[in-house]
């Protein structure tokens, strides 16, 4: 038999039978069973297979939705196996609201999931490892549903050849009929979202608000603009809410009117951010943030010191992601004054435009 109709069948596995429905599932041939069993994901696909030993609820079968499309059924000592596109799929037992298991599917390679079933009836998905998944599924006997090729018979159209074979011609119908509900979901975003942390490493340019200040009794002028560079660490949830810390620093050259006087001021701050992206699971991703923290300056050349104070900010801009990395753009305004055990404040308030790269683990 050829190994990829059982890999097509195997695309439809676990039984869609009736919610109520108690009957045993029917399983698969020993030669069906043995090809599932070493198929490998089709091109662009990830193969997904779910395995349920004997457990203390021997003559349950729960429920399974596969992105919250019914997926049929379970007994102790079966397993079934399908193909699911790359991204986020989500996986429940027992009950279509029940909490997911959720993998991050990529595509070419093997995921095994165990079911297990409790004395009263709870069911539980886990994420095993390959090896692991290898050695428990052999213990477990792959399940089909012959409906599913006479349904397929229905709508596919007769070979021009001698179709009036009864053994062939369920077995050529479903391998056309097999690919239409092969996707784990009808639609797949372009970005598949998921809770996890995000590094972003930055840099641009820092304009002074205020570039004329008088500091010691003299009017000192800041240039136009410093470089800026800075890293940030968030908690990214999937409904696009984050909360991270942002380090960043900016310089700035100064003279004094009127004299030879001149140095540099290095400003570094700390930040508390709360942000909100927008248009999850697109490429294209607006968001909106504000933060909380403290300014630190350190001036060298004619003078010399260092001063410090609470700081504000709040901030706008697109991040164009793909899968695990983006071009992150950004503008900020933040408001900071700091002041030295003297009492002689400084004010770095200010706005910069930075871009940059994000990691998504």
């Amino acid at each position: 038999m050829n190994p990829w109709l059982v890999l097509v069948l195997g695309n439809f596995l676990l039984v869609l039978a009736l919610p109520q429905a108690l009957a045993a599932v029917p399983l698969a041939s020993p030669e069906q069973d043995r090809y599932a069993k070493q198929a490998v994901p089709p091109a662009g696909k990830a193969l997904i297979y779910i395995y349920r030993l004997e457990d203390a609820s021997a003559g349950a079968a729960p429920g399974l939705w596969l992105n919250k499309r019914d997926s049929g059924r379970l007994e102790p000592n079966t397993f079934g196996m399908w193909a699911a596109s790359p991204g986020r799929l989500e996986v429940r037992a027992g009950r279509i609201d029940a909490k997911p298991l959720t993998i991050n599917c990529e595509a070419e390679r093997i995921y095994f999931i165990q079911l297990t079933v409790g004395g009263d009836g709870s069911a539980n998905l886990r994420q095993v490892s390959y090896g692991t998944g290898r050695t428990e599924m052999s213990q477990a006997h792959l399940v089909l549903d012959p409906a599913i090729a006479a349904r397929a018979a229905a709508v596919t159209p007769k070979p021009a050849a001698p179709a009036q074979t009864p053994a062939p011609a369920p077995a050529k119908a479903t391998t056309a009929a097999a690919p239409a509900p092969a996707q784990a979901s009808p639609e797949e975003p372009a970005v598949q979202e998921s809770s996890g942390l995000t590094l972003i490493l930055k840099g641009g340019s820092f304009q002074l608000a205020n570039s004329t200040q008088t500091i010691l009794n003299f009017s000192r002028d800041f240039s136009s603009a410093g470089l800026a560079y800075g890293l940030e660490g968030e908690w990214r949830w999937v409904n696009g809410f984050a909360l991270g810390l942002e380090v960043y620093g900016q310089s700035q050259d100064w003279t004094t009117t009127g004299s030879p006087s001149s140095g540099s001021m290095d400003v570094a701050y700390v930040f508390f951010n709360a942000k909100k992206y927008f248009r999850q699971g697109s490429i294209v991703q607006p968001f909106l943030g504000a933060g909380v923290g403290a300014a630190s300056t350190t001036f060298s050349g004619s003078i010399t010191g260092s001063a410090g104070g609470p700081a504000v900010q709040a901030m706008a801009g697109i991040v164009f992601r793909w899968k695990k990395v983006g071009l992150y753009t950004e503008y900020k305004y933040e408001h900071a004054e700091v002041s030295d055990p003297a009492s002689n404040t400084v004010d770095v308030s200010g706005s910069g435009l930075f871009a940059g790269l994000s990691v998504y683990f």
